[in-house]
């Protein structure tokens, strides 16, 4: 029977990567999350962190067309954008004037015709406006197509946007670690290993990354016990990761959806599973999960801080929704705070370095 000390009993003899795939499969969601939330407890203790931060897309043209994917559009659509470098700048100046963040979460498409100098001016140019913000972006997906674009190799092209003012790089590109999974769902991106390859290619020039994972399409439980094992093993390796986010895959305006592959997102007690099952495989090795309620929605995300995860990620103030008096369609700090303590944890506010900040009084 699959109960919570059988639970225990398997994680504190060596959880192999046949005994996750068991108990995703086999375990009741409750169980998994009663054993990963102590875990988490002995990690971090009550803390919930999170980082007040604004996401800039500097294009959403992409030739890589992922039939997950809503936000690209081809080159020449009418809805196609490229932010001027200036623009991004007065943004960041603008959400750092009147919501005080500390992150720029920078990212878009693959877009064949941006340079290397266009993304220096943007990242030097943040820094002479705004010193004090943490640049955290691209995805490595960015920086392996770019770097095939411009003929350069990816650890030069990080190497010069390190030196351009990039902190961080983003966790986003993972999706699944599976090569089976991902010729379906990102067909012309880079393969599984190319992502661990460029990540540790980030730590070792001195640029701490995210890891994420994009769950709920066509995966199957191994599917996800082999990605959580690929991301501890590279930190076993590197040190250079910061948090692990479980991203939930959204399919409305998808091709995914559209063609019947998938035929909706899925449900939450395979939310709470990911979750759980990702901190009994990572237990310390990566102190912090996100839950990340852009995707699953605030209600769910509470939930998941008892279920092993114990970052709320960010405000994610978007500059699109800045421009639009009276829209708000971001959360803010008080808000996720209130959601930290509605299940007994006590919220911080972060940089994205990790550091605490401040502690988020009611």
């Amino acid at each position: 029977m699959c109960d919570v000390d059988y639970v225990r009993s398997i994680v504190n003899n060596g959880l192999s990567k046949n005994d996750a795939v068991r108990l995703f499969v086999e375990c009741d969601f409750r169980v998994l999350a009663k054993v990963a939330n102590e875990i988490t407890e002995k990690v971090t203790g009550n803390s919930v962190t999170f980082v007040n931060n604004v996401v800039i897309n500097y294009s959403n043209i992409c030739v890589a067309q992922c039939p997950i994917c809503a936000f690209y559009r081809p080159p020449k659509h009418p809805e196609a954008y490229v932010r001027s470098p200036q623009e991004i700048i007065n943004a960041v100046r603008e959400a750092r004037a009147r919501y005080g963040v500390d992150e720029l979460h920078i990212n878009g498409g693959f877009n064949p015709d941006l340079t290397i100098e266009y993304f220096e001016e943007v990242f030097s140019g943040v820094k002479r406006a705004v010193p004090e913000i943490i640049i955290k972006g691209p995805t490595a997906a960015e920086v392996d197509f770019y770097a095939r674009v411009w003929r350069m190799s990816s650890r030069e092209v990080l190497e010069r946007l390190k030196v351009a003012g990039l902190d961080v790089l983003s966790g986003g590109g993972a999706e699944i670690l599976s090569e089976d999974v991902r010729k379906i769902i990102t067909p012309y991106k880079f393969d599984a290993n190319t992502w661990l390859r460029i990540q540790k290619e980030a730590h070792e020039v001195g640029l701490h990354t995210n890891a994420t994972m994009l769950y709920g399409h066509i995966e199957q439980p191994h599917h996800i016990v082999e990605h959580v094992m690929a991301i501890k093993r590279l930190q076993e390796e590197t040190g250079g990761v910061l948090m692990f986010i479980p991203i939930k895959f959204v399919p409305w305006n998808t091709r995914l959806l559209k063609d019947g592959i998938v035929k909706g997102p899925a449900p939450p007690e395979y939310d709470i599973k990911v979750i759980a099952i990702s901190r009994l495989i990572l237990g310390s090795t990566i102190g912090r999960i996100g839950a990340y309620w852009a995707s699953t929605g605030k209600r769910l995300a509470s939930t998941l801080l008892l279920s092993g995860a114990n970052d709320l990620v960010g405000t994610m103030i978007n500059e699109q929704v800045m421009k639009q008096a009276g829209l708000r369609e971001y959360t803010t700090i008080e808000e996720l705070a209130s959601i930290a303590r509605e299940v007994g944890r006590r919220p911080y506010l972060r940089d994205t370095l990790h550091r605490k900040l401040i502690e988020v009084k009611p």
